[in-house]
């Protein structure tokens, strides 16, 4: 049971100005514009930063019950996405790499670290550093997928989906090129993200409200991460070590 709320609280923490209306666009799409067109947009008007530190709140739906928590984020883009979590009072702190991603949490005094061949076996579907990276700044979670894939429209979205040796993904961006919605299936997992809200910084958008639920394994949950002050490019500092005395538990 233990192991169970552990790996709840890292799942809260990973997976958070002013608040604009619903990403849906008044405007209509320009069919008119050829599927390269439209991916060279994406590309030029997705967030670009070095580093991006936010303060929010998480709260995760699983088995029925819904838990909240207040959230710091800071990420050094390609190096590490370093999170805190507390409830009135510091609950878990977590530290992501390319390599891994490690976490202690401090009411059982416990840690671990997991790789991410353990990390998607557990969730059921293929993660890696730049799926969570691209998951938290609305870009798509796997940039060859989306170079590949065919273009459909609706009136106010374009739609581009690519089927490969199992996988399937869907990403949909308003007529600002902003991503709203991007899925992923393998098998019977699926993973789902959808950004509701953006803000802007500077002369870039920000998602202010990001929606994960994932179904895999026999498991459903969700995840919503409200973002409530964001910096780009400040100075920071991802300080992480596991204190002393803590036990080391393993993931199952």
């Amino acid at each position: 049971m233990q192991k169970l709320q552990l790996l709840s609280v890292c799942l809260i923490l990973m997976v958070g100005c002013k608040t604009l209306p619903p990403v849906a666009s008044e405007n209509v799409v320009d069919e008119t514009l050829r599927p390269r067109i439209v991916k060279q947009l994406i590309s030029e008007k997705a967030l670009a930063f070095e580093s991006l530190q936010w303060r929010g709140q998480a709260q995760l739906e699983r088995g029925g019950k819904r838990q909240k928590i207040s959230i710091t984020s800071r990420l050094k883009q390609g190096e590490g996405i370093w999170l805190n979590g507390a409830v009135i009072v510091p609950l878990a702190r977590i530290f992501i790499t390319p390599k891994q991603l490690q976490f202690y949490e401090k009411i059982n005094q416990q840690s671990a670290q997991i790789d991410y061949q353990k990390l998607g076996e557990l969730l059921g579907v293929s993660v890696s550093y730049s799926t969570i990276e691209n998951i938290l700044s609305a870009k798509a979670v796997d940039t060859r997928m989306l170079k590949r894939a065919a273009l459909t429209y609706t009136k106010d979205t374009y739609i581009l989906t690519n089927r490969r040796k199992g996988i399937e993904m869907r990403f949909v961006y308003d007529t600002n090129m902003r991503l709203i919605e991007q899925t992923l299936r393998v098998g019977k997992s699926i993973l789902s993200v959808t950004y509701d809200f953006y803000k802007k910084l500077g002369s870039q958008w920000f998602p202010e409200e990001v929606k994960l639920r994932l179904v895999g394994n026999e498991n459903v949950g969700a995840l919503t991460l409200r973002a409530k002050q964001t910096q780009l490019n400040r100075p920071l500092k991802m300080p992480f070590e596991i204190p002393k005395g803590y036990k080391t538990i393993r993931i199952p």
